[in-house]
């Protein structure tokens, strides 16, 4: 292997050179080099580097070099240019770590060739991080100017400017080398920097997986492999945690709360509250101890600035490098979204193609590259009118509405749906999380952490919602033909064989049911389909509540009367046309199929005289049965039909 190739992730060949020629004619001085040991809870928070620097880790942890995140197992060497902002999070119980920093002056002498060699590269700025393949060197060399340095006489002085110009020839040398390990950045560890920082902002997992360059099932797998918890719970774990916080250090009120940390509204906020936390954020407030009021809300100590910006050495010295908060910025969530990828983009020069992330695709490729899985594994994409749509390859937490019994046939449990009242699947959906799917609920949904929502709408805002929560695939199901809705999900779900037979069941039986009712004089009837809407009107339908069932698979007539009603325009976008008691007899078929009960319609006179009621001619079905059209229902549907109008045929 070229012993460039490695290297060329920081520089090219040529850009290499002059960062060497760079050095050899610049004026190095140490401005001050600093030791600490810290722990998880003491980590150093968006500290601004008063100029170039050197940090060395070690112990596991993150580091942060502005937005671009480096996971550390054991020793990382790193370099940041005055301005960076610097984050280091232990993820061990001590980390120790060496920030060295320095400036560059410009030689008195043959500046234009320095300005041109500045325009290639500019060393004192780059932002890297790589393994160090002699870490023991780097800790000792930096422990020996440590030292020096506390010791502030000429001498040790001298030393430490002799012993950082050799520093920086092994940070060189093990560059030019190219079998160090460059640290890529850790797009989990920016994803969750980025909710715990934007958190009180409208957020879309799905857009951050996207705007991050992996695909969202990759994303969501690999941001639970890393903390333990889904992207959305993480989410909601967060603002429930800066809650609190606010329920214990400030007066504000429980709607101020929730509109402050994100969420849907102070009802949410006392749902999602009592749910996680157990209690009331009342409750919560009033059990807390008065003391906790007066801590900051960070729990974080700022480091002191000078007037330019510049960390005061005395301070420094006094109290050592804290923590620091960065104060909240009325950043707008996808301006600070692209300035992190355009960040993670820049932190390295233009040749790097593997551990930059320049484009979404190229972070996406690296990305899976690392870990032998490509995206077509993970993911699919789908064909929708509004644009296609990338979902999981097997989707396994799906929440549905509507048609939940088609999924169940195809032997996909969702994780919620909608109502289940009266379903011939109610029993096998006993377990399953009921939502409600005509008010939506962002945060609920979001909390049942899935991976596919399957939502019944041609809506365009219901759709951009949910598909911030994950990928959705929104259109007019119910409306959709049987065949053709069971063809899609068994698509989506990877049940394509399933669904074929299904649908082939399905066919023979009604091939089977139109024989049978044929064979018993039945096949010529008509059937009106009527439900009790309120007192003294009836609703006549021809397309839903089972009338699609009647009328286009089983082929039984439509009566006159209501045939009338369908040729009107203004009945024909319902479906349906509403009817007094007083009319019902001219509407009335052979066979009448009831929703639900008949209440006072029981005991009217114009009811008890129809013919089909005197004949018992009645197909009477729970108020909710034929609301749905799934192929399991639809199965039963067809089952009592049969066995109602088989006990009233003529030869029985």
């Amino acid at each position: 292997m070229d012993k460039f190739n490695e290297k060329e992730k920081l520089f090219s060949r040529e850009s290499f050179a002059a960062a060497i020629q760079i050095l050899n004619r610049s004026a190095i001085s140490l401005i001050d080099i600093r030791h600490n040991l810290i722990s998880q809870e003491e980590s150093v928070r968006s500290y601004l580097l008063p100029a170039s620097a050197f940090l060395f880790t070690g112990g596991k942890g993150e580091v942060f070099l502005n937005d671009t995140a480096y996971s550390v197992e054991r020793f990382g060497l790193f370099h940041g240019g005055k301005g960076t902002e610097l984050t280091i999070q232990p993820r061990c119980d001590w980390l120790e770590y060496y920030l060295v920093l320095y400036k560059a002056v410009e030689p008195s002498f043959h500046k234009s060739e320095y300005i041109r060699l500045l325009e290639q590269v500019n060393p004192f700025r780059q932002q890297y991080g790589f393994v160090p393949k002699n870490p023991i060197f780097f800790s000792e060399e930096l422990r020996n100017m440590f030292e020096k340095w506390k010791g502030a006489t000429p001498l040790n002085l001298f030393y430490g400017k002799a012993a950082f110009y050799r520093f920086i020839y092994e940070v060189y040398e093990e560059l030019e080398q190219g079998s160090i390990h460059i640290f890529e950045p850790d797009v989990i560890i920016m994803a969750r920097q980025y909710l715990e920082r934007y958190y009180m902002e409208p957020i879309s997992i799905n857009e951050l997986s996207s705007m991050l360059g992996i695909s969202y099932s990759h994303f969501h797998r690999s941001f639970k492999q890393q903390t333990g918890k889904s992207p959305q719970k993480y989410l909601i774990d967060t603002r429930l945690t800066a809650a609190m916080k606010l329920l214990q250090n400030s007066q504000a009120s429980i709607g101020e709360i929730a509109d402050f940390c994100g969420f849907q509204d102070e009802r949410n906020l006392q749902r999602m509250f009592s749910k996680n936390i157990g209690i009331t954020p009342h409750a919560y407030r009033e059990n807390m101890s008065h003391y906790l009021r007066d801590n900051d809300l960070t729990n974080l100590i700022p480091f002191p600035y000078n007037e330019e910006s510049q960390v005061r050495l005395d301070e420094l010295k006094r109290k050592g490098a804290t923590s620091m908060l960065k104060q909240i910025r009325s950043t707008m969530v996808v301006a600070a979204m692209l300035s992190l990828l355009l960040l993670t983009a820049c932190s390295t020069t233009t040749t790097n193609k593997n551990d930059t992330a320049p484009t979404p695709t190229a972070a996406a490729t690296a990305q899976e590259t690392e870990n032998t899985e490509p995206v077509e594994e993970g993911t699919k994409t789908i064909h929708m009118d509004y644009g296609d749509v990338e979902i999981p390859a097997n989707p396994e937490r799906v929440v549905v509405i509507f048609v939940q019994g088609d999924l169940l046939a195809l032997g996909v449990t969702p994780v919620a749906t909608s109502f289940n009242d009266d379903a011939i699947f109610e029993n096998q959906a006993q377990e399953i999380t009921v939502i409600d799917a005509f008010s939506i609920n962002e945060e609920e949904i979001m909390a049942l952490d899935p991976d596919l929502i399957l939502w019944n709408t041609e809506d365009e805002a219901v759709y951009q919602s949910l598909s911030k929560i994950a990928p959705t695939l929104a259109r007019d199901y119910f409306s959709m033909d049987y065949q053709e809705r069971l063809r899609f999900f068994g698509e989506v779900l990877n049940r394509s064989d399933k669904a074929e037979e299904l649908i082939q069941d399905f066919e023979n039986k009604i091939a089977d049911t139109k024989q049978q009712l044929a064979d018993n004089g039945l096949s010529d009837k008509s059937v009106l389909c009527i439900q009790n809407r309120e007192e003294g009107v009836l609703s006549a339908s021809w397309f839903g509540r089972g009338a699609k069932l009647i009328y286009d698979l089983l082929d039984f007539k439509v009566p006159d009367k209501l045939q009338e009603a369908m040729s009107d325009s203004k009945y024909a976008k319902n479906g349906s046309v509403e009817l007094s008691y007083e009319v019902i007899n001219e509407y009335a078929g052979d066979y009448i199929l009831v929703n639900g009960s008949l209440g006072e319609l029981e005991n009217n006179e114009i009811w008890k005289n129809l013919p089909a009621v005197k004949e018992n001619q009645l197909i009477e079905a729970p108020t909710n049965m034929f609301w749905f059209n799934d192929i399991l229902t639809m199965n039963a549907q067809l089952d009592l039909v049969l066995d109602s109008m088989l006990g009233t045929a003529p030869s029985n």
